[in-house]
């Protein structure tokens, strides 16, 4: 691994690809698409206590609010979000347990054959029910929900100092790359 760089982090990315395991037909968890109303404290409350050190970075500089706000605005730019995408997942009491946001890349460059590819754009476990699996669960839900789209390829990455999510991508059968840098600011 090559030296980090003053203002960078580790990102690990992951792919999947066909010929990866497809994810299980039905989940312990049920989902739900979720209004951007409902949705803004989630995310909040994943971001203030978040492993991702673009999360841990972000909080302390400009507050919650104002980090959800700027993940709003980097969407349109970059990615497509269809509707009904961006699910909440909720346990057998009904509960939620965290959410997943599904969207494409908008450029070309990530196209074949007239097939988006897919990324999670953000996800997250509530705090109070981190260490029960659910962020398999999450991933399995936005892999189903790129193959229903006919996703040609999925690309996703986490902070490499987020252990959790590297694991639930790993037992997801994702293929995980080289780490490589990324700015924080």
């Amino acid at each position: 691994m090559d030296i980090l760089q003053p203002g960078h982090y580790w990102k690990t990315p992951f792919y999947w690809e066909f010929g990866c395991p497809p994810p299980p037909a039905e989940s312990d968890l049920g989902f739900e698409s979720v209004s951007d109303a409902a949705l803004r404290p989630l995310i909040g409350s994943v971001m203030s206590t978040s492993m991702d050190e673009s999360d841990t970075f972000n909080i302390p500089r400009i507050g919650t609010e104002m980090a959800v706000q700027e993940l709003y605005e980097l969407l349109p730019r970059y990615f497509e979000r269809q509707a009904g995408w961006w699910r909440i997942g909720t346990n057998s009491e009904g509960q939620p347990v965290g959410f997943v946001l599904p969207v494409t890349f908008k450029e070309a460059r990530f196209w074949k054959d007239g097939k988006p590819q897919g990324t999670i754009f953000y996800m997250g476990v509530l705090p109070a029910f981190r260490g029960r699996g659910y962020g398999l669960a999450l991933v399995h839900e936005a892999t189903r929900v790129f193959l229903a789209a006919g996703c040609w390829r999925i690309f996703c990455d986490t902070g490499t100092s987020n252990a959790p999510m590297i694991k639930a991508f790993r037992q997801a059968g994702y293929l995980e790359r080289e780490q490589r840098q990324r700015s924080l600011a």
